[in-house]
């Protein structure tokens, strides 16, 4: 696959096309053999061709150029600061064009229309250099200020990165914008069977779970695989939950020993996707298009997926309270945890920098290591993908921005129940296991403590007991659904 669109051109620089075609120039400039008059006038004639070739396809890229400063001019002043990195280039690729022309034209003689073609180019040099000096002085208006939307989100960073429209892919979702960004091409160098294959006992909505995993994490996977997974598996057998497909979900690594134990790994337990991408932390938001790409082109018929970090423990059970809760009334809409801090940090694992993210603020997003939504979303997000541009921490680009693209809701866990929670009690509790959906749980050996925890509360081993009105002690039945409670984000 080739990955050259995460780091694609500017949107509106064109040096890249210059440099390709400024040099197919000069290399049919400098003859390997001796030419006869009539091949030097061919030549010569074929070479101011494509010499005006290349001035008319700059001048009507500089207008295309032109035209789109002019209209982030009247819809956005306080972005206009973000084109001092398009001009810096736009002066290379100018001066470059200058170099090209005046070394063709010591060769040859410059025709007419080079020389019309040259004095527009000028006047746009000239118009390029009144944006460039106004964006300049208008850059101190855009730090701290707050967060303008996905849509001015989306602007500045293709104009900082310097991302061009990708050609020959159809959007998803013609509505939302030029795709940018190819996440319907991924490869799946291992994969599990389509939900297509799945026999499925239960009655109720049918679930994908996704565990997101580092390629090395064998340990962690094998511990999940000996603790909640054979509680899925019994769940599933009893018709408790209908489970359309599991997953570990890996990225390509280039150590050939860790592949091979992949390789083995997958033969022996038949539940890794492996995503043909270089899997390292900043990376995760293009894990997630690739998981989603799997789940559009193999698993369309599940009404829900569950996707979690290998750190976390998965209450199997309250997943299949939760998804009957919730199968008639999901609204186009996610369920999650609030990260309680939606500002950036500007130092540590976390950080982003101000050129980065230059907003004060995030928009409404989730913590990461478990998310729950409806399959419908999928599609949605998956178009939101192809025209937002990645940021490097996955819960705030598909929970945040590209949900916000894709008009998709937010819900978040309230009244001491939740999808996913931190800090835990020692020792676990059979009311807090009945509360929660999934737990972050980092020690294995703590994991297998929940799990027996859990376990035990199911099989009526340990009884939830709270205070009743009055006064009285009730046993919750370990057999009665839980109920969870969600609220949107404050506008």
């Amino acid at each position: 696959m080739n990955w050259g669109w995460l780091y694609n051109v500017n949107t509106f620089a064109v040096l890249g096309s210059l440099l390709i075609l400024g040099s197919s120039i000069i290399y049919v400039t400098q003859p390997t053999t001796i030419f006869t008059y009539q091949q030097a006038s061919d030549l010569s004639t074929r070479i101011k061709e494509e010499t005006i070739s290349v001035l008319v396809n700059e001048k009507q890229i500089l207008e295309w150029k032109l035209k789109l400063y002019e209209e982030d001019m009247m819809s956005m002043t306080t972005l206009l600061e973000v084109t001092q990195h398009l001009n810096t280039a736009l002066v290379d690729k100018i001066e470059l064009l200058g170099q090209v022309t005046a070394k063709r034209s010591g060769q040859f003689q410059t025709n007419q229309s080079i020389q019309q073609l040259q004095k527009q180019k000028e006047m746009l040099e000239a118009n390029a250099t009144i944006h460039r000096d106004f964006f300049h002085d208008a850059s101190r208006f855009l730090y701290n200020t707050s967060y303008p939307g996905v849509e001015n989100y989306t602007r500045y960073i293709v104009t900082l990165r310097g991302m061009l429209p990708l050609d020959g892919i159809e959007p998803i979702k013609p509505e939302f914008g030029a795709v940018i960004n190819d996440v319907l091409s991924f490869k799946y160098p291992i994969t599990v069977p389509f939900c297509r294959d799945v026999e499925t006992n239960g009655t109720g909505p049918l679930v994908f779970i996704a565990v997101n995993s580092a390629p090395g994490n064998f340990h962690k996977r094998e511990v999940i695989r000996q603790t909640w997974v054979t509680r899925l598996k019994a769940d599933c057998e009893q018709g408790l939950l209908n489970l359309a497909g599991f997953a570990f979900v890996v990225g390509r690594t280039d150590n050939n020993e860790t592949q091979i134990k992949i390789e083995n790994e997958s033969k022996t337990f038949d539940d890794i996707i492996q995503i043909d991408m270089f899997d390292f932390y900043r990376n995760l938001s293009v894990k997630v298009a690739g998981l989603f790409n799997w789940l559009y082109r193999n698993c369309r018929q599940t009404d829900f997926l569950l996707k979690v970090d290998d750190d976390v423990y998965v209450n199997v059970r309250n997943v299949a309270h939760f998804v009957t809760q919730f199968q008639y009334q999901s609204n186009y809409t996610i369920f999650g945890i609030s990260p309680g801090i939606f500002y950036p940090q500007r130092a540590g694992k976390w950080a982003l920098t101000y050129e980065e993210w230059p907003w004060s603020q995030y928009p409404d997003y989730f913590l990461g290591p478990a998310v729950l939504l409806p399959a419908h979303t999928i599609l949605p997000l998956l178009a939101a993908f192809q025209v937002t541009p990645m940021s490097p921490f996955d819960d705030l680009y598909y929970t945040g921005m590209c949900r916000e693209k894709a008009g998709i809701k937010i819900r978040y866990s309230v009244n001491a129940t939740s999808v996913f929670v931190m800090g835990l009690p020692h020792p676990p509790t059979p009311c807090y296991v009945r509360r929660h959906i999934s737990f972050l749980i980092p020690d294995e050996n703590q994991l297998k403590l929940w799990h027996n925890a859990t376990d035990d509360f199911y099989n009526n081993r340990t009884q939830c007991i709270v205070d009743g009105s009055n006064g009285t002690n009730i046993t919750i039945d370990h057999i009665q659904p839980s109920q969870f409670y969600f609220t949107e984000p404050k506008i």
